[in-house]
């Protein structure tokens, strides 16, 4: 969340701009949005408020909570207190100090504010524990790691057990822990922090649990990363009160743009500006060395070699070969590779649909003697059940291709298998041919994605939407891709019938995508089989 107080002189920085890029943060302030609402970050919004809503109905003593509406209310300072969303900011802050120091266990809908420090939060959740409180966000996502910060892990119903379960807190979701000391440095300018300076976060694990960490152990605390970006952000919103029109830091193209609602509007000068870091081996540091090097398109690192290319570059070859790609606007064959593709009389075509990673349809494009057809395995219940017997069909198709022989089933990278191994797993099914789904997709399979990536350069990555247009396919739908094609399962969940056909077009398109690319390597380089 985005909090901001532009009544005030002083610059207030909310705990939602933590660790953000500048240009998001200025744009966010300062910009009118010109384009409609992207309907999957409207949808994302929704699904985070229903899954806070959903946490907020398991924690301890939920069914006791009072909720007050105006300084002055009674409440029961043994059970949680939740401030009602209508409430003013300063009446919120009133009642959060009021709630604290009568020691609430858990509080919701809190606001505090310290305008001598610049800032201003409305965390998910205060816990008291018995030094004092703790923040806890809840995030629509899954924040436990297999690496990264050590993290203690206990469940929702025994929230206050800060010392249980060893886990790792995600690397690419420490924003997270940016906003929970955002928040723990709030409380302590008011002597309310717990003194071991721990916060929480719950994240989107299928078990509701809470992520403990201490902000200020480790090599780089998160207390001192958190003082650098509220250092960040007081200069990009001080700077952008003087100059509106123009952010601090020039947009620079990085991997939390796709998420970005402002993605459009900073691509479109970046590609006019042909920048460096439109190049995906052009990582953050890379593209500073670059600009201080006096080299900013991308055609300019097409002229390069590595020999001359700046010394400390993580990756000059590939950047060089990527922007070559750019130039020429193509998929270039890299030196040397066997560009021979697995060689069957029946080749299939295999992808899958989810939602929240429950298998509703596999679709499969069944090539052979030069013709091809589509064929879906799907459920529209959105039950178990149906993912069941989607799973089931599915599997005894596969097996069939393997008593008839002589075939290969490609598919575009390696979510597929994850999900059969997910859906088996939670069925109790296997395939009969194989002791397991990857010694199958091992066997008879190919990873086009895999296979794609060794042997070409793309010139901005290697999604099936960015290569297929490359070789000359194009989707029917305007608006492609998987976290939309989530948004018109739910719709149709909902009883939008129409939505039906959308998928299966949808689906096909995605299929027939992985042909046209196999066909235009084949057409363009025939020693490929």
């Amino acid at each position: 969340m985005l909090e901001q107080d532009m009544t005030t002189d002083t610059v207030l920085i909310g705990g939602g701009e933590l660790g953000r890029c500048p240009t998001r943060i200025h744009h966010q302030r300062f910009t009118v949005p010109t384009a409609a609402p992207d309907p999957v970050i409207e949808r994302r919004i929704a699904d985070g408020r229903r899954w806070e809503a959903t946490v907020m109905d398991r924690i301890p003593g939920a069914d006791r909570t009072t909720t007050v509406t105006a300084p002055g209310d009674p409440f029961d300072a043994g059970a949680p207190v939740e401030i009602a969303s209508g409430v003013d900011p300063e009446s919120r802050e009133e009642i959060t100090l009021t709630l604290l120091r009568a020691g609430v266990p858990i509080v919701t809908g809190a606001r505090l504010s310290r305008p001598s420090h610049h800032s201003v939060g409305q965390p998910d959740l205060l816990v008291r524990l018995p030094d004092g409180y703790a923040p806890v966000e809840v995030k629509h996502h899954l924040v436990v790691g297999r690496s990264g910060i050590s993290a203690r892990s206990t469940p929702i119903g025994d929230l206050t057990a800060t010392s249980g379960t060893p886990r790792t807190f995600r690397p690419a979701r420490s924003a997270d822990l940016l906003q929970t000391a955002h928040y723990w440095t709030l409380l302590d300018t008011f002597g309310l922090a717990n003194t071991r300076h721990l916060a929480g976060v719950i994240g989107a694990e299928a078990e509701i649990q809470c992520l403990w960490v201490d902000l200020d152990a480790g090599r780089l605390p998160v207390l001192s990363r958190y003082a650098t970006a509220l250092s960040t952000a007081i200069e990009t919103v001080s700077a952008g009160r003087e100059h509106p029109d123009t952010p601090l830091v020039p947009p620079v193209w990085r991997g939390e743009c796709r998420g970005c609602p402002w993605a459009p509007l900073c691509r479109s000068e970046l590609e006019a500006a042909d920048h460096v870091s439109l190049l995906p081996a052009v990582r953050a540091a890379d593209t500073k060395l670059l600009l201080d090097a006096g080299i900013t398109t991308t055609a300019t690192i097409a002229r390069l070699t590595p020999a001359t290319a700046p010394p400390d570059l993580d990756n000059p070859g590939e950047a060089i070969l990527q922007a070559k790609a750019r130039s020429a606007g193509a998929l270039l064959p890299r030196a040397g590779e066997d560009l021979s593709l697995p060689d069957a009389a029946l080749e299939v075509d295999f992808d899958v649909e989810t939602y929240h990673g429950v298998l509703y349809l596999a679709g499969l494009l069944i090539s052979e003697d030069g013709t091809s057809r589509y064929r879906p395995f799907t459920d529209w219940t959105g039950e178990p059940d149906g993912e069941r017997r989607v799973l089931a069909d599915l599997f005894r198709f596969f097996d069939g291709l393997v008593e008839r022989g002589d075939f290969v089933v490609y598919h575009w990278t390696g979510y597929e298998r994850t999900i059969l191994k997910e859906a088996g797993r939670r069925h109790g099914l296997s395939l009969t041919t194989a002791p397991s789904v990857d010694a199958w997709f091992d066997r008879y399979a190919c990873d086009l994605w895999a296979w794609t990536k060794r042997r070409f350069v793309s010139p901005n990555g290697y999604s099936l939407k960015v290569v297929a247009p490359l070789c000359g396919f194009n989707w029917r739908d305007d608006d492609p891709g998987g976290a939309q094609s989530e948004i018109w399962y739910s719709d149709l969940l909902e009883g939008d019938l129409s939505q039906r056909p959308r998928l299966l077009a949808y689906n096909e398109d995605d299929v027939v995508a992985q042909l046209a690319i196999r066909r235009w390597v084949r057409a363009r380089h025939p020693i490929s089989g």
